[in-house]
């Protein structure tokens, strides 16, 4: 073979290995807490902002021809109608966005509660999928919530934050919510499942892990005993504190985004690209640049 013929191929098996490589990563859009209402600026919280803020979110994502979308909770902050002013907005979407309920998505009359889900385009409310590798799952941390019309569901959350209090936790507040047994029998099928099948896991839930504080989930500190079980786990990400945050623990990054409702002009959402060494955050406005490496 030729000197020429040799310098041909190897442009040729780096072309290939390329579009593998590009093949094989997933591109993701993720926003949280929009958080829109036609209501006053409380704050630093510009509701009735949120309109426009997720209309140059979704646009953006379109133009960069994400894979899927996903929303991190508190697509509202209250009043029911307010889904029917953001849900023409995200069905300009090109990609299909996954959602989870978040505290504000259930402040509204209890007669509609049931009928959240429903808004939110979730036939269940918390769900799986697989792609390229990687598993996604999607949690419901209103899974116990004072936001019910099932009497036992209150009360397990009473006794719960009661508990919290009780032993001086941070995050006994009635504005976070818990994951309850059934679901987290669920979870953990799903990380036997991925961890026997050599995928890689990011989970999607509206309330923070870690670091442990005042937003956490009712119950972190039991998820994340259950999450540091499985190698396969990479990724929590979350929304709800609304000035975000990070974390690294046994292998696994814990990401609380931004929340696009803080400011008056400055949007907060991100693209997100997984590659088999490393998840890169791209932010926008107010959401930093990250590159989290895998092991």
């Amino acid at each position: 073979m030729t000197k020429k013929s040799l310098v041909k191929l190897f442009f040729v098996v780096c072309l290939i290995g390329f579009s593998q490589a590009a093949k094989s990563q997933i591109q993701l859009g993720v926003f949280a807490d929009c958080q829109y209402c036609d209501c006053d600026t409380k704050g630093t919280r510009f509701y009735r902002n949120s309109l426009q803020k997720l209309h140059d979110c979704i646009e953006h994502f379109n133009s960069h021809k994400v894979d899927f979308v996903v929303g991190l909770g508190d697509l509202i902050d209250k009043n029911f109608s307010s889904y029917d002013s953001v849900y023409p907005i995200l069905e300009q979407s090109k990609a299909e966005i996954f959602q989870v309920i978040g505290n504000h998505d259930l402040s509204v009359k209890s007669e509609y509660f049931e009928q959240v889900p429903q808004k939110l385009k979730l036939e269940k409310s918390w769900y799986s999928f697989v792609q390229k590798g990687w598993r996604f799952i999607f949690l419901n941390g209103n899974d116990l919530t004072f936001q019910s019309n099932d009497p036992e569901t209150v009360e397990k959350a009473k006794t719960l934050t009661s508990k919290l209090k009780d032993e001086g936790k941070p995050n006994y507040h009635e504005w976070n919510g818990g994951i309850g047994k059934e679901q987290l029998q669920w979870m953990e099928h799903e990380l036997q499942e991925a961890q026997a099948a050599r995928q890689k896991v990011i989970l999607f839930c509206h309330y923070p892990l870690l670091p442990f504080e005042a937003h956490a989930l009712w119950n972190a500190e039991e998820v994340v005993d259950i999450l540091k079980k499985y190698d396969a786990v990479k990724c929590w990400m979350n929304g709800h504190n609304h000035a975000g945050n990070y974390t690294f623990l046994d292998g696994i990054h814990f990401l609380n985004m931004k929340g696009m409702v803080e400011t008056e002009a400055i949007n907060s959402f991100a693209i997100i690209k997984l590659s088999e060494t490393a998840i890169e955050v791209t932010g926008f406005g107010n959401e930093p640049q990250r590159i989290l490496p895998l092991n």
